[in-house]
């Protein structure tokens, strides 16, 4: 491959990514695949030649830049030499790059503030300041500088200002182009050495600063439009694609070492460690995992000049780049293979040793600290030794990234969270397979048995930044307020529960950082220096995070320690606010108080019955009685200890935890401004947690979780039951060494974490006799911030997910039945994948079972849980009173009914800030994930924090929309009461206009009700998930129509049928998908005009089955059924019809009724087909099922409106004016016999026209709205948000064909209704006239009859 020249821009510095030095590199070397880059596009003349332009404007500036500095030399000491700088150099620099002449300007208002800006172009503002003029500092006296520096002057601009969004600030020493940064982590520019470059002559920085600053850069209509930010676009977009090859390469790289350490002929203890499994394959991973973290580092940090201590001699820090350097090692890889040699890796282990010792001042290496520096990181790598060849394949996977181009450096300089999130995404489903004889070490995805990717796709960073405007910034703002708001800034509290890589703590560190060094500095945009040395104070003070991943843990703390590096100091400790647990799992005092709860002893896969019976009952009669026994031990093997004397009485647990708080606070009290301190720290957080105090709060509580999980067989002497806890809480040393270490397992297996214990400092637990701020879990305080993307993913092992690892063949297998056939065979056939499976299975039972029986999740812990929602519940529980947590939720948290009770007590209590939902339709946002979708911004408040009515957005695409007015909605209680009175979820509006509309349809019009409502004008029904569900009845269910010489009868599933259609399509069965087996098979219009046609199945049933699951008291030989797989964003949300008796499958919700006439039920079917209900069924469908609770909550017109006066024809009743148009619909196939004659009608079914069909709907749907009463406007409203329905009508027709149709008759009917007269119809012949029915005759069909599509 060939090697691409890394060119080395010596006076050009690049913060950030806004232009990464990537970019930079393609354009000077004329990337065609760049845009922009053409003569044409800087305007030249035709035929001119870039080079040749800018070597003029070279020319003449070298001139220029001369006489400038003989001007210096003659001004006077006290002389700023603004006019000078401007009129000798800058002005001419600019006139060079194509702006002409610039002109003073006057100052930019913006939100109120003036900004004394120089100069602009256009919307670019250029900001000229003297010679003599720090650009990172105020300037008294100076215009432009006296307030800010000139950058924090033009920085604070560019953020608050819409109109402007690049800019050029410059004293005439450097030049630096700046972007708004607001949505951004850290500060961003690109600057030019100015003077460097003219004294040095450096005529090829020259051409990037007249191709990246000429006039042509800036020019747009709107400055989103300017070749500048295009190419920062596409920069970024260039680096999302380089993410994949990052992620690659990391992977690379551990293969490379682990094959080249395991491979070493001087390693043969590692090999033998490896062989006896004293070393465990997993630890080796890990810690080839943590060298590669230590490079990461160690690249981040030389290129970001950051390692070496800043008062080194020039010479030692040459020493140390030339001879040790990890930029060395890149170097090498590029141009060498490498040998067999190790010398290499010495070099990199004296490097390492001195940043994990005492430093190493010869080097200029100052001493780190930390684990991850440690000797216990990576104790079986420290003494091996590995060829010069492997390690520069392993620095070559890491460095470069290779494309079409040939291979080229990866930006370590400006790498963020980011990249480590995707890192941490690709070795979360690596395991190793090691060979130790054959000397092969290989990494292999294998799924299914480790964290789930659903809940850990990066977070792009335009949310990140919008939570924490909804949930950091006012709590900032409060901060800022206070007497010393710099000590209250450094004594917030900000908390990710699942931190992963670390993604929001770092976003979050960088936003606190620049407003505390605001505080200091006194300037809204301060200097680089001042944000780097709050953002270490900030990371080591504010920051904390838990993972039950030990690879998230460690990687989230390598990534804040990049950001905290200061050059010189060491990192800082952070092993006492980054811990690794189980966030879920774990109990509170309040817990522990009312101590063992019954539902322990309900069994879990592994239990037995028998055991758990006897000890549920025993629990109970011991929690009856609140008191220990004092009785003979040996009647009671756990009766152990009676007398603790020996355990000090004045040791309360609550005043253990007492003490661990103190000693934490003090802990945080010691500065991490040398090593020294931070090994201060280091013993004393030790210290903490092998004090007695620590452990046996930990024990008590870790004993209490225990009891969840505990095996309960006979295998153990007995379990831990109220009374064995409350003698273990009272005296640790009452439990037996068999328990203690059974307890010890559990944890390292389910990773106990008690928020209570791990931060003492942060929840207090109160003393007896004071009261708690928090009584659900008896503590005071919590974190003032949360933030986070918490995992989304079922606890419930999934079979299919699992085995596809394992075998396949069981993970294919698509009837459930067979399926747990294939994996109760692996007893015999594969006993080890067998019980791998049944452990797996036991785990995941045990912590579900840990989240319904514990009382930790009282309002999510139901049902089939999903993660997402018991970290939020957990969250808001670790929430201050006073505090804002914001976070990324599937949106069905507020709409769906398994998470009804948290949104109820949200909006009750007046928590709930805001919830922004996003449909990821675009891909703008999670490119990787369905465009399906939903998630939601959701931000909360403490108890304590006054709340407005919650701020809604649903369906939003892009973080512009949020800028939308119309699309904010406030809902009080009484909203949701009114718009979901059964399950108080959230429904869901686009606009505030569907808003409107939908309230004044819901204050009119009654909700379907509940089917034992006692009231006699409701619709009395039963609405079951069809007859058969296909993954569990499998037995019942086959693929031919006959069985036996027997006839069958046929299924019906989703897609057969439509609106008023049940042929709408035949079904088939595929094997190209794994999870999806059903196929459409098109029903043409020339086949539904064939009255004996009908679709055909996927599988068949037996009628006398079918009867079996029918209600004896149902007397029809007809459905009327809907689609239950639906979407608020179909075409249709509500697809209804009648079908004929047969065998319903369960993706078709069957509708069962008795006592209602037959003509009232159509009546029904005609009201749910409308596009008035449709509309409001949208609001209330969150997901992708129309369940028959959210059916029963949307407004329908109730039966008695159908005995009515038609008010258009009053000689007719309204059911009698719809029935005839729903006969019509529907009965077009001679299987709905039963249903015409139903009906009263006894003739032959109607011919299938698709224009008379598109007319009678058109005539219900009009009627419909006006039974709804919406006004002209709103109905023309209402039809607008159908979008496809009009897309197509517009392609087909040239106009939207179905809305006009609607609005005409609804406007013959409104003049009918006005004058007396009655409507006329505008189908010829009139509705379900014999003169459009096929011709009499007697049908030839059966319903199991099977005539083929055509």
């Amino acid at each position: 491959m060939r090697l691409r020249e890394t060119y080395i821009f010596t006076t050009v510095r690049t913060e950030g990514a806004i232009l990464p030095a990537d970019l930079l590199q393609r354009i000077v070397d004329g990337d065609k695949e760049l845009d922009g880059l053409s003569p044409a596009s800087y305007h030249l003349l035709e035929g001119e030649k870039l080079n040749e332009a800018i070597n003029r404007s070279w020319t003449r500036l070298r001139g220029a830049w001369v006489s400038f500095k003989a001007a210096l030399e003659r001004l006077p000491a006290n002389d700023l030499g603004t006019s000078v700088t401007r009129d000798r150099f800058l002005l001419p620099l600019f006139q060079e790059l194509g702006y002409g002449r610039l002109a003073l300007t006057r100052a930019i208002a913006t939100e109120g503030k003036n900004y004394p800006i120089s100069h602009s172009y256009q919307n670019t503002p250029i900001h000229l300041v003297g010679w003599q003029i720090d650009l990172d500092k105020r300037t008294a006296g100076a215009a432009g500088a006296a307030r800010s520096s000139p950058h924090s002057l033009v920085q604070e601009l560019l953020n608050r200002s819409n109109a402007h969004l690049w800019a050029f600030v410059s004293n005439g020493r450097k030049l630096r182009i700046l972007r708004d940064n607001v949505s951004l982590t850290r500060q961003s520019f690109v600057e030019f050495d100015l003077e460097a470059m003219m004294s040095g002559e450096m005529y090829a920085d020259f051409v990037l600063l007249w191709l990246l600053c000429h006039q042509s850069r800036v020019e747009a209509e709107t400055p989103k439009h300017c070749w500048l930010e295009k190419w920062s676009q596409a920069a970024q977009d260039h680096g999302t694609r380089a993410l994949e090859q990052l992620r690659e390469g990391v992977e690379a790289a551990i293969t490379a070492l682990g094959q080249g350490f395991l491979s070493h002929p001087h390693n043969r203890e590692l090999r033998q460690l490896l062989q006896s499994g004293v070393l465990s394959n997993q630890e080796y991973y890990h810690q080839l995992r943590r060298l590669v973290y230590r490079l990461l580092f160690l690249f981040v940090v030389e290129d970001r000049d950051a390692l070496l201590n800043p008062t080194a001699a020039p010479v030692v820090k040459e020493q140390y780049l030339r001879h040790y350097s990890a930029t060395r090692l890149r170097t090498l890889a590029e141009r060498l293979r490498g040998t067999r040699h190790s010398d290499l890796f010495h070099g990199l282990r004296v490097v390492m040793k001195s940043l994990g010792g005492q430093g190493y001042p010869e080097l200029g290496l100052p001493a780190l600290g930390s684990f991850l520096w440690s000797d216990e990181a990576i104790p079986a790598l420290e003494p091996c030794q590995i060829a010069n060849s492997a390690l520069l394949d392993a620095m070559r996977s890491l460095a470069f990234i290779n494309d079409r181009h040939g291979r080229r450096p990866v930006d370590y300089k400006n790498l963020r969270s980011r990249e480590l999130g995707s890192i941490y995404e690709s070795l979360l489903e690596l395991h190793p397979d090691i060979d130790v004889n054959a000397g092969t070490f290989r990494l292999k995805t294998v799924a299914g048995n480790r964290r789930k990717m659903t809940g850990c796709y990066y977070t792009p960073e335009n949310l990140v930044q919008c939570l924490l405007n909804s949930a950091l910034d006012p709590v900032l703002e409060e901060a800022c307020r206070q007497p010393d708001p710099e000590t209250a800034i450094l004594n917030l509290k900000v908390c990710d529960t699942a931190c992963g890589s670390g993604h929001f703590l770092t976003a979050a560190a960088h936003r606190m950082a620049k407003r505390l060094a605001a505080i200091r500095s006194g300037e809204e945009e301060p200097a680089p220096e001042a944000i780097r040395t709050a953002l270490r104070q900030v990371i080591g003070r504010c920051i904390y995070g838990v993972d039950v991943n030990r690879m998230a843990v460690e990687l989230c703390k390598v990534a804040l320690w990049m950001e905290a590096m200061e050059p010189g100091k060491p990192l800082p400790f952070l092993e006492h606010h980054i811990q690794w647990g189980n966030s879920l799992i774990g109990t509170t005092p309040a817990l522990m108080a009312k101590g063992i709860p019954d539902g322990v002893f309900n069994p879990i896969k592994g239990d037995e019955k028998g055991v758990c019976s006897r000890y549920k009952k025993q629990n109970k009669e011991e929690r009856s009685k609140g008191q220990l026994t004092l009785v003979d031990p040996s009647s009671k093997p756990w009766g152990w200890l009676e007398d603790i004397a020996i355990y000090a009485p004045e040791h309360q647990p609550w005043q253990q935890l007492e003490d661990i708080a103190a000693a934490m606070k003090e802990l945080d009290q010691i500065p991490d401004e040398s090593i020294a301190q931070v090994q201060l720290k280091q013993q004393k957080y030790q210290s903490l947690v092998e004090s007695s105090e620590y452990r046996f709060s930990r024990f008590r509580a870790d004993a209490w979780c225990a009891a969840f999980v505990w095996k309960k067989t006979q295998e153990l002497e007995f379990p831990i039951t109220d009374e064995v806890f409350r003698k273990i809480k009272q005296n640790p040393y009452n439990a037996p060494d068999w328990m203690r270490e059974e307890v010890e397992r559990l944890q390292e297996q389910y990773h106990f974490f008690h928020w209570h214990i791990a931060f003492p400092h942060v929840f207090e637990v109160p003393k007896h006799e004071e009261e708690v701020e928090n009584n659900q879990v008896g503590w005071s305080g919590g974190f003032d911030v949360e933030l986070g993307n918490t995992p989304w993913e079922r606890i419930k092992l999934q079979e299919r997910e699992w085995f596809s690892a394992y075998r396949p063949d069981i993970s294919n297998t698509v009837s459930s039945a067979e399926r747990k056939r294939k994996i109760q065979a692996l007893q015999t056939e594969d006993p080890y994948l067998y019980a791998l499976f049944m452990d797996e299975c036991r785990q995941a039972e045990g912590e579900s079972h840990f989240v319904h029986q514990s009382g930790r999740f009282p309002l999510c812990g139901r049902g089939d849980i999903n993660t997402y929602a018991i970290f939020a519940e957990t969250n808001r529980l670790l929430l201050d009173s006073n505090g804002l947590m914001g976070c990324i939720v599937p949106s069905g948290l507020a709409t769906t009914d398994t998470t009804k009770f948290f949104f109820q007590d949200l909006i009750d209590s007046g928590s709930l800030v805001s919830f922004y939902d996003f449909e990821n339709r675009e891909r703008t946002l999670f490119p990787d994930v369905d465009s399906r979708m939903r998630f939601a911004l959701m931000t909360l408040a403490g108890r304590s924090r006054p709340a407005e009515p919650g701020d809604f957005v649903f369906f939003a695409h892009r973080i512009e929309d949020l800028d939308l007015e119309e699309r904010h909605i406030q809902l009080t209680p009484e909203d949701i009461e009114l718009l979901n009175p059964h399950t108080k979820t959230c429904p869901i509006f686009r606009t505030q206009r569907e808003y409107a509309i939908a309230k004044h349809i819901y204050n009119r019009v009654p909700v379907l009700g509940h089917p034992n409502s006692s009231s006699e004008d409701t619709w009395n029904i039963k609405i079951v998930q069809g007859l058969f569900d296909q993954s569990t009845d499998g037995d019942y269910l086959y693929a031919s129509p006959e069985l036996n010489g027997n006839l069958l009868v046929r299924t019906y599933e989703a897609r057969m049928i439509s609106l008023f259609n049940h042929r709408e399509c035949s079904a088939a069965t595929t094997d190209k998908n794994t999870f999806r087996t059903g196929v459409s098979i098109e029903i043409t219009n020339e086949e539904r005009q064939d009255p004996e046609f009908l679709a055909q199945p996927r599988y068949w049933a037996s009628p006398h089955e079918v009867d079996r699951r029918i209600p004896p008291a149902y007397p029809y030989e007809w459905f009327i059924g809907y689609k239950d797989v639906t979407s608020a964003t179909n075409t249709r949300t509500m697809l209804a019809c009648v079908m004929p008796k047969s065998a319903i499958l369960s993706s078709v919700r069957t509708v069962l009724f008795s006592n209602h006439e037959p003509s009232a039920m159509f009546c029904l079917l005609a009201n749910w087909n409308s596009f008035c209900f449709d509309f409001i069924c949208r609001q209330g469908t969150p997901g992708n099922h129309l369940s028959d609770y959210i059916l029963r909550q949307l407004p329908t017109l109730i039966p008695s409106t159908y005995k009515q006066q038609c008010l258009w024809d009053r000689a007719l009743e309204l059911k009698d004016w719809i029935l005839p148009r729903v006969l019509e619909l529907t009965y077009t196939a001679w299987d709905l016999q039963a249903f015409a004659q139903d009906c009263g009608y006894g003739d032959a079914p109607f011919q299938w026209n698709e224009e008379r069909r598109f007319l009678l709907q058109c005539e219900l749907d009009a009627v419909y709205f006006h039974l709804y009463n919406l006004q002209r406007e709103d109905v023309a409203f209402v039809m607008e948000t159908f979008a496809i329905i009009k897309r197509k009508d517009e392609q087909k027709h040239g106009f939207y064909r179905t809305r006009d149709r609607i609005l005409n008759v609804y406007d013959s009917l409104m003049e009918a209704i006005l004058t007396g007269r009655s409507y006329k119809t505008v189908l010829d012949p009139p509705p379900a006239d014999l003169g459009v029915a096929h011709p009499s005759g007697q049908a030839t069909i059966q319903p199991s009859s099977s005539k083929s599509p055509s």
